[in-house]
């Protein structure tokens, strides 16, 4: 089973697509969907909204490839271009309450089971998934996300910064911040996350 999206030809797909290849472009999709999906899940968007936003990202890249240059990350620059159109579709959806921040519902809804999501219920028992879970809601939404982002997407600091708007240095503390509650939540679980982090980083 692999948490990660497949992006080893990324980069000659999109080279490709940008000349007009549309089974490249086809690949690319198929190579980005399922996480594309997941993330938008998180994000607190259904599974209409979440498709309804990658069809506009990728129509909107093949209207616009031939003025497309070639992103350092092809998939950091899918899932930014993913996330603001998203976004922007939640906010639309929800004018009527102007205090809501939209970027904070991130992980508010629960999920369609992924990749990561079957491996951990492979991995822990009952009791244990309830404890992981129930450590996971204590965080904040945007800690939740940058969880997903490095263990889950596999993205470097650089692309997670590039993919949410924020600094290096703010990237790296609230990871941390989010371990270390994680930490103090598990207790004697926390080596069972670790390692199921580690095998997440390392797929």
């Amino acid at each position: 089973m692999n948490a990660h999206p497949d992006t080893s030809n990324d980069l000659m797909r999109w080279n490709a697509f940008r000349e007009g290849s549309e089974s490249a472009f086809a690949a690319l999709y198929s190579a980005h969907y399922r996480h594309l999906i997941n993330y938008g899940r998180r994000f607190g968007a259904d599974q209409a909204t979440a498709e309804d936003a990658i069809h506009d990202v990728f129509i909107d890249l093949w209207k616009y490839r031939h003025t497309l240059t070639q992103p350092q990350s092809v998939q950091s620059y899918l899932l930014k271009a993913f996330r603001n159109r998203l976004v922007t579709q939640l906010a639309e959806r929800q004018r009527r309450f102007a205090e809501t921040d939209v970027e904070e519902q991130f992980g508010l809804l629960p999920a369609e089971p992924s990749a990561e999501d079957r491996l951990l219920e492979d991995g822990l028992n009952q009791e244990q998934q309830e404890h992981m879970q129930s450590a996971f809601t204590t965080l904040s939404p945007r800690q939740q996300e940058i969880l997903y982002l490095r263990y889950f997407t596999d993205l470097s600091y650089d692309d997670i910064c590039a993919v949410m708007g924020i600094t290096y240095n703010t990237a790296r503390t609230q990871l941390y911040q989010a371990l270390t509650a994680l930490r103090k939540r598990l207790q004697a679980n926390w080596p069972v996350l670790l390692l199921l982090l580690g095998l997440f980083v390392n797929r």
